[in-house]
């Protein structure tokens, strides 16, 4: 009897944590730089700790292996994971999967199972209305960054102390600015050396469309305040752009090389080289030059725009979506949002980011944070078994001020600099996830129509075209014969039903 009796108390001790014990299978991408392997990183280890949950990965680092591996999982036949994570879904994707039933919708799930992530959508409702499909149903969850990444532009503050000028405000004074950077030899090596103003291809220079008012989208429109569509590259500030540009081009104030090179070639890798850049279009001067140089440059706020107006395009919004998704495979769903759902707290955002406190960072008496400095955390750090946020895109609310008040200066300059844009922030189009019949029918438009105007823009700020009566209304003519009213119309039918 007594054995009995241990037998069965033992039974109820080990029964919690076998039901807590739970394991799935997940798949997902982790980004082309990652250097990460799932199974030995600590995220997934203190995930374990707070949730129970562990998983057998399949892991992709190769973005062509990945949309071959989904592709091969939702085929007939095919084998899927319970959870795709970092999943890098598309659009379609996510309609297609969503109406076969392999993804599972996860609405009426979230209120309960992760209630985090549902009192964020409840106070954003653009949020949950951008991670809802046209059929109703959200197959993804998304990455939220309230300070999203923008293609800021950003000059050399130091050249500008140098030159005794100020910070450009509008058009006008920004030519008068890089005719100084070209001229002034504000890097002081005695040669004219200097490139006042960086970009690459026609992509880049229609970010300047705010100075003339607008903030237009990649398809070349923007829905105005009244709910109307317009097709930029048919309006006189279009032209006032082209002309500006070609003026900017001639002069040498935009780089020569803007039609005909690549971020790769135009990387500083030797902190200790003459900056030879004035301005430049960028996420942020990471992406150009080592974190040592980054401190002269600062970003821009708008050029005020003739009408008076200043913004920006919002490039990337607020939501990355398609981060994670859970698959028809999937036993209990629930226990997987209750899982992801910690990564939509403060708490569980900082943890997933550095770690806990006290193992590699502490917080500093003034409120700032930094790594642990001896040699063999800064190691384990690099080695990137800390952490997987730093590549890929993860299903998670970013922890703004967090990241914010880091104690080295030179990253709190470029992050304070990153929110500089945030006040003049404009969607041109409001977020909108097209059918796949809806796509069908605009991107062979935007394929003849985005090639034309991107290869105008080239020929006329080269001056291969010049800018005249004639030359404009032979452009207007082939934007008309290639369906920029079609256009036009495809999103005006949209809008009206947004509003």
């Amino acid at each position: 009897m007594l054995k009995r009796f241990l037998c069965l108390l033992t039974a109820l001790i080990l029964l919690p944590a076998c039901c807590l014990a739970q394991e799935f299978t997940m798949a997902g991408f982790d980004g082309q730089s990652s250097t990460h392997d799932w199974n030995n990183n600590e995220f997934f280890t203190r995930m374990n700790e707070r949730t129970g949950l562990s998983f057998t990965f399949s892991q992709y680092t190769d973005k062509a292996q990945w949309q071959a591996a989904k592709a091969a999982m939702f085929a007939e036949g095919g084998t899927l994971p319970d959870v795709l994570f970092k999943a890098a879904l598309t659009s379609d994707e996510l309609i297609r999967y969503t109406d076969s039933g392999q993804l599972i919708d996860l609405l009426p799930l979230l209120p309960e199972n992760a209630p985090n992530l549902w009192a964020l959508l409840q106070q954003e409702p653009e949020w949950l209305r951008a991670i809802t499909l046209p059929n109703g149903k959200v197959g993804a969850l998304p990455m939220i960054q309230t300070v999203s990444t923008q293609n800021a532009m950003w000059i050399n503050q130091k050249w500008l102390e140098a030159l005794r000028l100020e910070v450009p405000a509008d058009a006008e004074s920004l030519k008068k600015v890089l005719t100084a950077f070209r001229d002034g030899d504000p890097n002081g090596n005695g040669r004219q050396d200097e490139v006042p103003f960086l970009f690459i291809g026609p992509w880049e220079l229609k970010f300047f469309s705010h100075a003339y008012g607008v903030v237009v989208n990649d398809y070349n429109l923007y829905l105005d305040e009244a709910g109307t569509v317009h097709y930029w590259p048919l309006e006189d500030s279009f032209t006032a752009f082209l002309t500006d540009m070609r003026a900017l081009y001639a002069d040498g104030l935009l780089d020569q090389n803007g039609f005909a090179t690549a971020d790769s070639l135009r990387m500083i890798n030797d902190e200790d080289a003459t900056p030879t850049y004035g301005a430049f279009f960028a996420p942020t001067p990471l992406y150009l030059m080592p974190l040592a140089m980054c401190g002269d440059y600062i970003a821009l706020e708008p050029l005020t725009a003739p009408d008076g107006s200043r913004i920006y395009r919002d490039l990337s919004g607020q939501l990355s979506r398609g981060t994670f998704a859970i698959t028809s495979a999937c036993a209990d769903p629930a226990a997987l949002l209750r899982w992801v759902d910690v990564l939509y707290t403060e708490e569980g955002a900082i943890e997933a980011m550095v770690g806990k406190e006290g193992k590699y960072w502490s917080y500093n008496s003034d409120g700032t944070w930094m790594w642990h400095t001896d040699d063999e955390t800064a190691a384990y750090i690099s080695s990137g078994l800390v952490t997987l946020t730093d590549t890929g895109e993860m299903p998670m609310l970013f922890p703004k001020a967090f990241n914010s008040a880091f104690g080295d200066a030179s990253i709190a300059h470029i992050t304070a600099q990153c929110d500089v844009l945030t006040p003049y922030l404009k969607a041109p189009y409001p977020e909108y996830t097209l059918t796949a019949d809806q796509r069908a029918e605009v991107l062979p438009l935007q394929q003849k129509l985005g090639a034309l105007v991107d290869t105008a823009i080239a020929n006329f700020v080269l001056g291969e075209t010049p800018i005249t009566e004639e030359t404009l209304a032979a452009f207007r003519t082939g934007l008309a014969e290639a369906g920029a009213a079609e256009m036009t119309a495809f999103w005006q039918t949209l809008a009206d039903t947004l509003h």
